[in-house]
């Protein structure tokens, strides 16, 4: 016989906890197994009714029994009188419901959370089914965060999110527990000690006790637990509600003091701070390129669904914001630019001084990747004027990103490399508008997109072999591609490497100077057209 189990050290634990663990907090359960069965529940009660509460182990609201709404009579000088009420025990509360359903086609059974509850938070949910599913808080940047668990058996809440809700409400929160378990008695324990006993404290009230039983003529021994375990509120938090709460403010470098060590101030908008320019390391956008379904980059703007702030990026080196600005950033973003501050630098680029200060627009973006973008979508517009059909073949709604995510890489990550070379490839040659091409030229058998392109141009007497040849090369750069990196086994790729004079240090260098390449290719192609005139 496990007389440790009979005295149920597992559960006492969890009692002592208030069935507290990792931040979570267990709220129901009901296992009905043979010989070791446990029922949790759970409710709020009014602060105001706690000394009753906490005296008496009675659960006063059940499973099933939860004290749905009632309508009470009573008789009043002589007359009777009805009154409804939310729950039919004043000052106790259920927070999850257990719901039982019997219909003609069958039965079914889930747990419900307080509506209240899910109100106040805001909370998403989602699941497979009733019996499986998650309530999610959606937070400022439009991440998700568990906050129940809902399975068949089982229910859980993590505690940050309940002790918010009890505090500002001001109720005591209770989770009640009976555990039965069995064991049968061998002949040398026919002795075995029985128990009895009452367990106080501020956190909990619970009976526990061991007897013996007679069951299909077997004689077992039989433990049992009951009572309840309490979560209080948090006085010092009744009266700060979770959209009320302050927001915090991040410190950036604004300067130098007299010992050359760096000023810091917050980024709280002030008059005095509105237009301090702070600065940045490039590699703090990588996260926004390097998801650019949920974010867009321009050379004035980083935003998202929840969020914008306007940058300089039109400096090739480094990121600039204006203090004040920084403040409009959730404080989990601003986090995320504080680690990538770097020391103050000269001033900021007369494209977004001329914009963000002088109210004007500039003409064009200043770093070869934005001025690119830029003039790509220009020249696409000006062609489509002049002859009816677009240069470029517009990209795929799925392909939208290799646009939106182009730029050029912020360190020799060949990985990163790989990637922009990709995508320009993909919103350049792989959109060489080939039909409309081929409307003005003969077509040979293995005819392909530069070789099509090649043909048009001469066609209309215009024949510019080192752009066709800086074309190629970046095609069979692109073809060589394996894995984030580049074949050199590949022939053609290798002639590639060698012509734009690839190694590892210089991704970044090479990178830039494929961009001002693709501008020139562009500039060439706008004035042979006239596209200008």
């Amino acid at each position: 016989m496990n007389k440790n189990k009979l005295l149920f050290k597992d559960r006492i634990e969890q009692i002592n906890n208030s069935f507290i663990k990792n931040g979570w907090v267990t709220i129901y359960e009901n296992d009905n197994s043979t010989d070791d069965d446990s029922l949790i529940y759970c409710c709020l009660f009014d602060s105001k009714k706690s000394n009753q509460y906490k005296n008496d182990n009675d659960w006063i609201i059940e499973p099933d029994r939860e004290g749905k709404p009632t309508i009470t009579s009573f008789n009043r000088n002589g007359k009777w009188q009805s009154k409804y009420q939310s729950y039919s025990e004043k000052g106790i509360e259920p927070f999850i419901f257990v719901k039982y359903f019997s219909f003609s086609d069958g039965r079914e059974k889930y747990i419900d959370i307080s509506e209240e509850f899910v109100l106040y938070f805001k909370l998403y949910e989602k699941g497979e089914n009733k019996q499986n599913r998650k309530f999610y808080f959606i937070d400022e940047l439009g991440d998700l965060e568990e906050v129940i668990k809902v399975e068949s058996n089982i229910v859980k809440i993590k505690l940050k999110y309940l002790m918010e809700y009890i505090s500002v409400r001001k109720m005591n929160f209770s989770i009640c527990f009976n555990f039965s378990r069995l064991e049968i008695i061998k002949s040398d324990n026919l002795e075995a000690e029985k128990l009895s006993q009452d367990y106080q404290s501020d956190k909990h009230l619970f009976h526990h006790g061991i007897r013996s039983l007679q069951l299909s003529g077997e004689e077992k021994l039989q433990g049992w637990t009951h009572g309840k375990a309490f979560i209080n509120y948090d006085k010092k938090k009744s009266s700060c509600f979770y959209f009320d709460k302050k927001k915090d403010f991040e410190n950036f470098i604004v300067g130098y003091d007299e010992t050359g060590k760096e000023i810091y101030e917050n980024c709280e908008k002030t008059d005095k701070n509105f237009l301090k320019p702070i600065y940045f390391k490039k590699e703090v956008l990588n996260k926004y390129y390097n998801e650019p379904m949920k974010y867009k980059v321009d050379g004035f703007t980083v935003s998202s669904a929840f969020f914008s702030l306007h940058i300089d990026n039109n400096i090739e080196n480094y990121v600039v914001v204006f203090l004040g600005d920084l403040s409009s950033l959730p404080h989990k973003e601003q986090l995320h630019w504080r680690q990538y501050n770097t020391s103050p630098k000269e001033g900021i680029s007369i494209t977004y001084f001329k914009t963000m200060i002088e109210g004007s627009w500039a003409e064009d973006p200043e770093t070869p990747d934005l001025y690119f973008k830029h003039k790509y979508e220009s020249f696409n517009k000006k062609w489509e004027t002049k002859f009816g059909w677009r240069f470029y073949k517009p990209l795929a709604k799925q392909d939208e990103h290799y646009f939106t995510a182009l730029h050029i890489p912020t360190n020799n990550n060949v990985k990163a490399f790989c990637e922009q070379i990709l995508s320009i490839v993909k919103i350049t040659i792989d959109r060489l508008n080939e039909a409309e091409f081929a409307k003005v030229i003969v077509l040979e058998e293995n005819d392909k997109g530069l070789t099509k392109l090649e043909k048009y141009l001469k066609t209309n007497n215009i024949e510019i072999s080192e752009m066709i040849k800086f074309l190629r090369n970046l095609q069979d750069l692109r073809s060589g591609l394996i894995a984030h990196s580049f074949s050199t086994s590949n022939k053609n790729c290798k002639k590639a490497m060698e012509y734009f004079g690839i190694n590892e240090n210089n991704y970044v260098e090479v990178a830039r100077e494929i961009f001002i390449k693709s501008i020139f290719t562009l500039n060439t192609l706008e004035k042979h057209f006239g596209l200008n005139n």
